[in-house]
């Protein structure tokens, strides 16, 4: 969306409608509603001491953070992120962290160690994703046994500030963001199944867990 549309529209909306609209739209984003969405996370994924968690994306590695004061000196994070920028600052911000290791990623693999976790985490990334097939095999391949994938993203236009797809998303996505059917069928056809699926999970994020078939 241009800048200047977007303008226009807050100011039509008034000052409660702007807040409304900008709290919509990036509120799941601010550090109270993350904080409150790790604890959400945490439970459902049965995150205790001990527990190895990949974190494919991790970005800044708020979330890599929390999860490794969850799983203690036993546990282990593995936050993967793509070379550049963001895998340096991240690399930066968990350095003498004995229970974070940071893996560089490719688009199309994890590079995790095989059947190194319990627990896969993919926030906001899995739009990303151009070639499904091998990248979930990628993911596949990173899991123990009964481990449990857990994917967090948006339908397309839900985010509409981001405007239209990214420039490094598949042309299978119609727009920025991915439909929680379309991932599912994906996930599918890559030999897992859905073992829960919330449409609201922190709006206007999704969340569905998968695990492997074995």
């Amino acid at each position: 969306m241009a800048m200047w549309k977007l303008a226009a529209m807050l100011v039509g909306f008034g000052a409660a409608g702007t807040g409304a609209v900008l709290y919509a739209g990036f509120g799941a984003f601010l550090p109270w509603r993350e904080n409150a969405e790790v604890a959400k996370l945490t439970t459902l994924a049965g995150v205790r001491e001990g527990v190895t968690i990949g974190e494919i994306g991790a970005g800044a590695g708020r979330f890599s953070l929390a999860l490794a004061e969850a799983v203690g000196a036993r546990g282990r994070v593995y936050a993967s992120e793509l070379a550049g920028p963001t895998y340096d600052a991240l690399s930066a911000r968990v350095a003498g962290i004995p229970n974070i290791t940071v893996v560089k990623a490719e688009r199309e693999s994890t590079n995790l160690p095989d059947a190194c976790c319990d627990v896969l985490l993919l926030r906001n990334v899995y739009h990303h994703v151009t070639n499904p097939e091998r990248f979930l095999a990628s993911i596949k391949r990173a899991l123990r046994p009964d481990g449990r994938v857990i994917v967090i993203d948006f339908e397309p236009g839900a985010l509409w500030f981001h405007g239209g797809r990214p420039g490094d998303a598949s042309e299978r996505r119609p727009g920025h963001g991915v439909s929680q059917a379309a991932a599912a069928a994906e996930f599918q056809a890559a030999g897992f199944r859905v073992e829960t699926a919330q449409p609201r999970w922190s709006w206007p994020m999704w969340l569905t867990e998968f695990r492997a078939e074995r």
